[in-house]
């Protein structure tokens, strides 16, 4: 009763066969409509590439020639990108030579084929959305033949971390300025310092290694002992063109790159670990030919030994200087400091020291034209202004900046030795001051009244000599003219009187002056950053 009959089984092969034969006919219409969509998809993109050309073409942007468009599209990669924090802002918007190829088709094939608009590496962590290492190749093929700029920055150890390393290791070759930042003081560096040891950099000319290392006394490789020469750690076989170096304090004990040819050494403390570098090897770095730019933050450096102590000290090329927080290491080398040379002094975060009593004290900066006093105490105790007055006489350009001072501040220190008859620096030609809770006129009046100008008047040099201009906050600037009126109307009749607008303008985040290297700019971790009551601006 279940079994079927013949007729029902020939009438079900029937059926499927028709059935199947339908299918056929309806996968091969589909099959041909689909072929036909994506010819006309195609044709539709050529159509409409060929009409976006047309329509461009009477653009005046686009019949610009193609050189003098590369020349537009690298001065758009030329404008700053950092943030007010001194913070890459990558994740804030996209890369620049990525949207100029995103903007037509012309402008695109005219930025994938200009090697300059891809020489610049940049990675942060947390991941990109895009895989690193893909990106970090396409850039290295557009950029070919030219060097490379790197900027990378780890919040956190991770396999993607390393790999991009290992995979900018291979193009040491390439690399032209190349900073590395990490904020994981648990990584482990030691693959990336063998990969770097015995290997040259021919066109590496900035080196900025920030690792966070943490070290002590002892590691389980031995004893750690401070750097004494200055034999490279890294780039063993030479890196000739290397001028500019920004490190971390404990970067020496593993990564010190040749110095021979450097203008710009910059030692920063991160941490408070051992001192990395002794006295004669930092005697040996101003001994440089070529250095003019040194900055050291925090206490990086060993003292001096006791046959070193009060011998004089000659940096013959330095013209910039800046020091921070170390005031013992400070007065071991500004107080028998001869720098014939040295235009400009930053003074940061630190209790100054004690006048040298020894006889063989002596300071000369003849040059020193910009001086920098930032957060620094113990101005009446110590008197070291005055010491240092005594070898900087032709200061025109003096800033200061103090938040919530405690133990007095340099206007005040000024204007008390004004009272015992002595008046420092009295050819100055601008003044910045910031001094949280000095609200009155009556200091400023103190110290402008013995340097006021006569009409005319002649400078040492015989130049026509301008008054002095005082710059204050927009904040306090606007206290005088409310409420002091007669006192801010005797000090503008005395000096020009303007206001500064940011932080830079007391300390420029950017140094040392003039330099194009942006990547030199202050981070949150530097030893010269400072407070400013946002309620002045």
């Amino acid at each position: 009763m279940l079994a079927q009959t013949e007729l029902e089984i020939r009438e079900r092969q029937i059926r499927t066969e028709y059935l199947n034969r339908i299918g056929r006919e309806l996968e091969g219409r589909r099959s041909a409509l689909t072929q036909q969509l994506d010819e006309i998809n195609s044709s539709l993109s050529g159509l409409w590439t060929e009409y976006g050309l047309l329509h461009n073409s009477g653009a005046y942007v686009n019949r610009i020639p193609t050189e003098i468009l590369c020349q537009i599209f690298s001065s758009c990669l030329n404008a700053p990108k950092l943030s007010g924090d001194g913070y890459y802002t990558y994740e804030e918007r996209p890369c620049t030579e990525v949207v100029l190829t995103h903007v037509c088709q012309h402008w695109r094939n005219v930025a994938i084929h200009d090697p300059n608009l891809w020489r610049s590496f940049r990675y942060k962590t947390p991941r990109w959305k895009r895989d690193p290492i893909n990106r970090f190749n396409s850039y290295l093929q557009r950029s070919n033949p030219t060097t490379i700029d790197l900027f990378i920055h780890f919040n956190f150890s991770s396999h993607e971390d390393m790999t991009l390393l290992s995979a900018a290791v291979l193009q040491v070759h390439r690399w032209r300025r190349v900073t590395i930042v990490s904020e994981d003081n648990k990584f482990n560096w030691s693959p990336f310092q063998l990969a770097l040891k015995d290997i040259e950099a021919p066109s590496l000319e900035y080196f900025s290694f920030r690792p966070s290392l943490f070290v002590s006394g002892h590691t389980n490789s031995g004893h750690v002992l401070p750097v004494s020469t200055l034999e490279p750690k890294i780039f063993t076989l030479g890196a000739p063109k290397l001028a500019h170096i920004h490190l971390d304090s404990t970067v020496p004990y593993f990564f010190l790159p040749p110095l021979s040819n450097i203008t710009t050494f910059s030692l920063d403390a991160k941490y408070i670990g051992p001192s990395s570098v002794t006295w004669d090897a930092f005697l040996d770095i101003l001994a440089l030919p070529g250095l003019t730019n040194l900055s050291i933050g925090g206490e990086v450096l060993l003292g001096p030994s006791h046959e070193q102590l009060q011998k004089p000290i000659q940096a013959n090329t330095l013209q910039h200087l800046r020091w921070s927080v170390d005031p013992d290491r400070l007065n071991h080398f500004l107080s028998y400091l001869s720098a014939p040379k040295l235009e400009t002094l930053v003074l940061c975060r630190m209790h100054l020291p004690s006048v040298p009593s020894t006889p063989t004290a002596s300071i000369s900066l003849p040059s020193l034209r910009s001086l920098y006093i930032i957060e620094c105490a113990n101005l009446a105790s110590s008197h070291y202004i005055r010491f240092l007055a005594s070898g900087c006489p032709n200061i025109a350009h003096l800033s200061m900046s103090y938040y919530r001072p405690e133990s007095g501040h340099l206007l005040g220190y000024l204007n008390q030795e004004i009272e015992e008859g002595r008046c420092h620096w009295t050819n100055l030609e601008t003044v910045t001051t910031y001094i949280d809770g000095a609200d009155t006129v009556a200091p400023y009046l103190s110290f402008v009244q013995p340097r006021k100008r006569p009409s005319n008047s002649l400078n040492p040099e015989g130049a026509l000599q301008r008054p002095l201009t005082l710059r204050v906050s927009n904040r306090l600037l606007s206290i005088w003219k409310t409420h002091l009126p007669e006192g801010w109307t005797e000090l503008k009749d005395m000096c020009n009187v303007t206001s500064w607008t940011a932080a830079a303008d007391i300390l420029p985040t950017q140094w040392p002056p003039g330099c194009t290297n942006r990547v030199m700019e202050n981070d949150r971790s530097s030893q010269f950053n400072f407070a400013v009551d946002w309620n002045e601006f």
